[in-house]
């Protein structure tokens, strides 16, 4: 007899894993509603947390869930005995990196599996990160520097409940312990009133996504992209075929992660207490653990867009505590590299991820060495505002190169292996790796050569040279001053 997670996955066509999986997700929200309405100081919220997200983790795991009880174990020594040391970053980050990786290793498969290591390489960013935070503490207080961004150790209960958070136990989004100490205090409460309608409008969105998705890889789906028929196709509807592919299969991530981020509304954790950068937030703004910010991704013109909006709490993770971290090489291409293979090397061993974030970084290196020169070229610009016409065609051209190249981009990720993702690419013909070499390598200077020169470039660099012989002299006499060039 079929119990009723075999029942829904039968009907639905879906696996048993993937089921437990979005049961999972749902069930966070009557959770949170129950967390709301929950009398009592930290202990009580924090002993509710724990037990409901251990429930959830030995619903869809079973026994695996003692990786992440070890995981746990092995963090809260580290905390307690290494604290003060130098050491607590180094141990921790091998430790979990290095039991992830073991972890992939041993349950790896030709296909994306939903194991235990999925989860639990949602946790390892949350331990590793706790470490970063917990040595930052302790080097300020050294300095005499400690001010409201400190943290202590937390206790095993605590621990417990930040890893094991419902919401976020299984697919994130990343969240600090400063945030998570903060909420369970109930600092976050006078400002969280409207957290159920947000959650609503965030449920109703990850809903709408999973529809789409679901719809839509029943006309585009991955099987598609190997057959026969799809090497069939004209060049041109293979490229289409393939864009349209890669924006169902986003999707999937979309909504899983709107899902998540209502359910993590609705608990109250997600409120914005300090405005970061020049965004202007209301007093009650809950977006604070946002994944995917919904509006950048349906309205991108460059594949720049996509690394802003999509993933955005890993992407902040690896930003705070990888990139910045490796500034010691001097060198922003090089840290950029190291954050992607990071990201490539959580991911797991399949070749895919690596040529993935490979492309994402020759691609995000093409868009800046190409944007300044159109967005700095004033007849170009002009042209652009004065003709309706060619806005249309920019338009056009800017969908078609966001959509179709970041379906070819992620090609690999999804189908990991090697034999199939580059047989989809033999299929078509490689035109992904022949436009980015050429955007990385000649693009740039092509442009430069044929675009008209602008009026104002013109001027600036006619009286840059009336005036080289007078500030030459300026310069050679204090060479401590930068001489600003023109791009």
């Amino acid at each position: 007899m079929l119990n009723p997670v075999e029942a829904l996955a039968s009907v639905s066509g879906a696996s048993v894993p993937a089921i437990r999986l979005i049961l999972s997700v749902l069930l966070a929200y009557p959770i949170g509603l129950l967390y709301r309405q929950l009398k009592g100081g930290p202990t009580v919220r924090n002993l509710f947390i724990a037990f409901t997200g251990l429930s959830i983790v030995l619903f869809n795991y079973g026994t695996d869930i003692y990786h992440s009880l070890l995981a746990v174990a092995v963090s809260f020594l580290c905390n307690a005995l290494l604290g003060r040391s130098t050491l607590l970053v180094p141990v921790s980050f091998a430790y979990h990196m290095g039991y992830l990786l073991i972890g992939y290793y041993y349950t790896t498969s030709d296909t994306y599996d939903i194991k235990w290591t999925m989860p639990h390489c949602v946790l390892v960013l949350r331990l590793i990160g706790l470490a970063f935070d917990l040595s930052d503490s302790r080097q300020k207080e050294a300095q005499g520097k400690a001010d409201a961004k400190c943290i202590q150790a937390p206790t095993l209960l605590e621990l417990i409940a930040f890893t094991y958070f419902p919401a976020s136990v299984l697919v994130g989004p990343q969240f600090s312990f400063l945030r998570y100490q903060r909420f369970i205090a109930g600092l976050y409460e006078p400002h969280t009133q409207g957290a159920p309608a947000y959650a609503t409008k965030k449920f109703l969105q990850g809903v709408f996504y999973l529809v789409v998705n679901q719809v839509g890889t029943q006309y585009v789906s991955d099987a598609y992209l190997m057959s026969a028929e799809f090497e069939q196709e004209s060049l041109f509807m293979k490229h289409i075929y393939m864009g349209c592919w890669g924006r169902i299969t986003l999707y999937k991530y979309i909504s899983i992660w709107l899902l998540a981020e209502g359910a993590a509304v609705l608990y109250g954790l997600t409120y914005i207490d300090a405005k970061p950068g020049d965004r202007e937030y209301s007093p009650d703004e809950l977006s604070g653990c946002s994944n995917i910010k919904v509006g950048v991704f349906e309205n991108t013109s460059k594949y720049g867009h996509y690394v802003e909006s999509f993933n955005v709490q890993t992407n902040t993770w690896v930003a705070s505590y990888v990139y910045k971290r490796l500034r010691f090489l001097n060198n922003r291409m090089l840290s950029h590299l190291g954050a992607l293979f990071f990201l490539a090397i959580w991911h797991g061993f399949h070749s895919g991820y690596y040529i993935t974030f490979l492309m994402e970084f020759a691609v995000i290196h093409m868009e800046k060495e190409v944007e300044p020169i159109l967005v700095k070229n004033e007849k170009l610009q002009q042209l652009y505002r004065d003709q309706p016409l060619v806005r249309a065609v920019v338009f056009v051209a800017l969908k078609f190169y966001t959509i179709v190249w970041a379906g070819w981009c992620l090609v690999p990720f999804v189908f990991l292996s090697f034999h199939k993702w580059w047989h989809i690419y033999t299929t078509v013909r490689f035109t992904g790796f022949i436009l980015f070499a050429f955007g990385n390598v000649a693009l740039a200077p092509l442009l430069r050569a044929i675009l008209p020169r602008s009026a104002s470039s013109s001027s600036r660099k006619e009286g840059s040279s009336q005036a080289s012989s007078s500030t030459a002299t300026t310069a050679a006499q204090d060479q401590s001053v930068p001489v600003k060039k023109d791009n």
